[in-house]
């Protein structure tokens, strides 16, 4: 992936297992907690759909790719890797994204 001056942007979705919700929203809720506190992020958040309650969008702002391969290292994230290993109905779905508005 080519890299910006204006980081990258990730949008990961994953649809959970029903019987999962009450397992995955403390995970979901201490990575997003942790991930905030990654010197290396600009903004992490997670949404879930309105029309679908086990369908959530992870949205993320990294400073780079190196800095998303670090947060992959982090406890908090191989735990929520972990539970979505176990409770997610589909494959995660992540796309990387870089700012087109900004110069090269």
């Amino acid at each position: 992936m080519r890299q910006t001056s204006q980081g990258v942007t990730i949008v990961a979705s994953f649809y959970l297992k029903k019987d999962y919700l009450d397992v995955a929203l403390p995970v979901v809720a201490a990575c997003v907690r942790a991930s905030r506190q990654e010197a290396t992020n600009f903004s992490y958040t997670c949404r879930r759909d309105i029309n679908n309650p086990l369908h959530f969008v992870f949205i993320e702002h990294w400073q780079s790719m190196e800095a998303i391969q670090e947060h992959e290292k982090q406890p908090h994230f191989l735990t929520l890797k972990a539970m979505l290993e176990r409770g997610s109905e589909s494959p995660l779905t992540v796309t990387f994204l870089e700012d087109i508005t900004a110069p090269a």
